[in-house]
């Protein structure tokens, strides 16, 4: 605590020194987010009392870290918020773990939405925190998922906020560096390439979603968002690939055309340089009639495949 000087002490000169002072402020935090999975449904009422107790207590140690903290039971509980669709509930949800930073799993109860919410994490590689009293055994399916986790085991449940606590701070270096590398993923670059070469075949979102086995919200999932939010399987894209009669490089490479025209300048610079080497008595007219020979030659190749 800071000591305050009495009325009979001299109080400390605040003066300024004179000259310039240097200042180090403290450099800020990168802003995180976690996602708390739970057992909602058909839980006792001590059984809820319980989830909610816990809940408070991941929530204050949250906060503590500077981590902000989505909680479902106050947006989407089956009890509370019975009027919010099925299907907003999912989408919700989906969004909010895979955008994530983090995913704390509260492994007291057994829950096919909280088993639905850890595969969305494993999918989007965000890190996985599981809690657990510790004599209790957890699911196989949960403790084997091969994501980056850490399992805490408490004995009484106030143990668990200096447990939680300790860990987030060692771990929250390694979230900041994770959130900025998966900030370039902040893009939507497969959702538009998808809708540009959909519109170049004249399909509709309902044709070619029938083509690859999707819906056409599944479809519009991954057009309308970002990378990270849409985060189509390698299969998906594959299927995709294949129905808009492209590769899946094309369809997740943001700068595939610039490499594809790096390369086709690269051999004509080949091509050119053999060129001038072999007919180098050639008119500046008949060297461009040559080059134009050789560009309609490549053209017919590189559109032989696809007939």
């Amino acid at each position: 605590m800071g000591h305050y000087p009495d009325e009979g002490e001299r109080a400390l000169d605040l003066t300024p020194a004179a000259g310039p002072v240097l200042v180090h402020p403290r450099p800020k935090r990168v802003p995180l987010s976690a996602y708390l999975a739970s057992a909602l449904t058909g839980l006792s009422k001590v059984e809820k009392a319980l989830i909610v107790h816990l809940s408070d207590i991941v929530s204050i140690v949250c906060h503590a870290v500077e981590i902000d903290l989505y909680e479902p039971r106050k947006k989407t509980d089956p009890v509370h918020n019975a009027e919010v669709p099925d299907t907003e509930v999912f989408k919700t949800d989906r969004e909010r773990v895979v955008s994530s930073d983090l995913l704390i799993h509260l492994c007291h109860f057994p829950s096919t939405g909280s088993g639905e919410e850890l595969s969305f994490a494993y999918d989007a590689l965000v890190p996985i925190i599981l809690i657990a009293p510790g004599d209790q055994r957890v699911s196989r399916m949960v403790t084997g998922i091969p994501s980056v986790k850490i399992e805490i085991r408490y004995q009484e449940p106030e143990d668990l906020r200096g447990m939680l606590e300790d860990r987030l701070w060692e771990i929250r270096p390694l979230l900041e560096q994770r959130r900025l590398t998966m900030n370039e993923f902040s893009e939507n670059v497969v959702g538009a390439k998808v809708k540009d070469l959909r519109l170049e075949e004249n399909l509709s979102r309902e044709d070619l979603a029938a083509r690859v086995g999707l819906t056409p919200d599944g479809l519009a999932n991954i057009e309308d968002n970002v990378d990270i939010i849409s985060n189509p399987s390698l299969t998906t894209l594959r299927l995709l690939a294949t129905a808009l009669k492209t590769t899946v490089a094309e369809l997740v490479n943001p700068d595939y055309n610039e490499s594809i025209l790096a390369s086709l300048q690269s051999i004509l610079n080949e091509r050119a340089s053999s060129v001038a080497a072999r007919f180098r008595g050639l008119s500046d007219k008949d060297r461009r009639a040559l080059m134009r020979r050789f560009l309609i030659r490549l053209l017919h190749d590189i559109e032989e495949p696809w007939r």
